[in-house]
């Protein structure tokens, strides 16, 4: 039987994104201004050098593939002031997601009532910052990839043109549980993202140049591994400062160079991590959507830069997980997605309104809502992985009475 439209659903998001269009617009003064419209400002200036015909390589910011040039010159398609047509177009991606997992939610392939309602407040819970930053149309991408088809050729498309926008859809690729999916996959996705590569750099100068932006990059005040500096600072035990590079608040001190070495080094080791899962798991028909969430998650937790926005591609992961029915086999995902929600509420008490407490005086209230906030992330991505590792783990063969049976563990 068809389902009625979820009327209560839309009236609660309207409610919600309509609050956070105001104020992320400054129609209803909030005294934060400026830290919504910083980087929709920094959008419209490379807008301006895109429609000259380059990428924006001189800027030390522009660290993105170059499909990135699509959400910010979308736009400019709309006849109105620049900072009002992007949280527009952000608005309108903001929607395709929630009817996406709504009709996820309704197929057979999903079944979970929770993931729609999971978006539009989860989401929420991040403030202004989730319509004020172009992650939205990235985690666009990275929810029709999960959810549009289970066809290995169109998930790896789609995780080709999220890799273009924004690196972090690749992640995707690690739940497919069967080699040929997974060859099939990666494989379309290697030729949609060299084919974009390819169709930007006969367009436009300074095409791939994001692939060296990052080199110089230091430790962000707000990642997991400056956690310690960050504390430590606001508890007068160590000396070191917060200067604004790259676009971001970065720790300078003792110590910090070799945090970010072990930053960098730990990104791979997740990713043995979920290497060694892959190669001794049972696949389960949850596979895909939860190794989604753990590589997320594990990509998050490892990265030198932890931006407010990274959390809008873990709230999608996590609104997805929710729309699968709990009693398929696999992995039980709900507690990590439970965390993902909270870490997103404290993310959206820390940006913008204690930004300054942690970011550059080093005070200590908004420095232990940071601190907690990165806790409740290493705690989701710790236990998305047992959950992921106890749930697909092969069977065992155990004697018995009358011979070898199979002991399959509890989910």
């Amino acid at each position: 039987m068809r389902r009625r439209p979820p009327w209560l659903l839309l009236l609660m998001w309207t409610v919600t994104r309509v609050a956070l269009l105001l104020v992320a617009t400054q129609t209803v003064p909030t005294g934060h201004g400026e830290a919504f419209r910083n980087d929709v400002t920094l959008y419209r200036g490379w807008s301006d050098v895109l429609l000259e015909g380059e990428f924006p390589a001189s800027d030390e910011k522009w660290q993105y593939p170059p499909f990135a040039a699509l959400p910010i010159l979308a736009p400019r398609l709309l006849p109105l002031d620049y900072h009002v047509a992007f949280s527009l177009v952000a608005v309108l991606c903001d929607l395709a997601i929630l009817l996406l997992l709504w009709r996820f939610s309704t197929s057979r392939r999903g079944g979970g009532r929770t993931g729609p309602w999971a978006w539009t407040l989860g989401a929420a819970l991040l403030g202004p910052v989730l319509v004020s930053r172009y992650d939205l149309m990235v985690t666009l991408v990275a929810v029709l990839a999960l959810t549009a088809s289970a066809n290995p050729v169109v998930r790896g498309s789609l995780i080709g043109v999220g890799l273009l926008v924004k690196v972090w859809p690749v992640a995707l690729l690690a739940g497919l549980r069967r080699w040929r999916d997974l060859l099939t996959a990666s494989g379309t996705t290697l030729v949609v993202a060299l084919a974009g590569c390819g169709a930007a750099v006969l367009t436009l100068p300074h095409a791939l140049d994001f692939l060296t932006a990052q080199e110089k990059r230091g430790l962000q005040i707000e990642s997991l591994a400056a956690t310690p500096f960050a504390l430590a600072r606001a508890l007068g035990w160590w000396d070191g400062y917060t200067t604004y590079k790259h676009g971001a608040m970065e720790a300078v001190g003792d110590g910090v160079g070799v945090a970010t070495v072990l930053s960098l080094a730990a990104t791979p080791l997740a990713l043995a991590l979920i290497g060694v899962w892959w190669l001794r798991a049972a696949p389960s028909p949850r596979s895909y959507f939860d190794a989604a969430l753990t590589t997320v998650l594990f990509l998050v937790a490892t990265s030198r830069v932890l931006s407010p926005q990274y959390l809008v591609w873990v709230v999608g992961v996590a609104a997805v997980i929710l729309s699968v029915r709990r009693d398929r086999p696999g992995p039980a995902q709900r507690p990590a997605a439970l965390l993902v929600m909270t870490a997103a509420l404290l993310t959206g008490i820390m940006y913008p309104w204690i930004e300054l407490d942690y970011s550059w005086t080093g005070a200590l209230p908004g420095t232990l809502v940071l601190v907690l906030r990165n806790l409740v992330v290493l705690a989701a991505a710790v236990t998305s992985y047992v959950q992921l590792w106890r749930a697909t783990r092969r069977p065992r063969r155990v004697k018995g009475e009358r011979g070898i049976q199979e002991a399959v563990p509890a989910s």
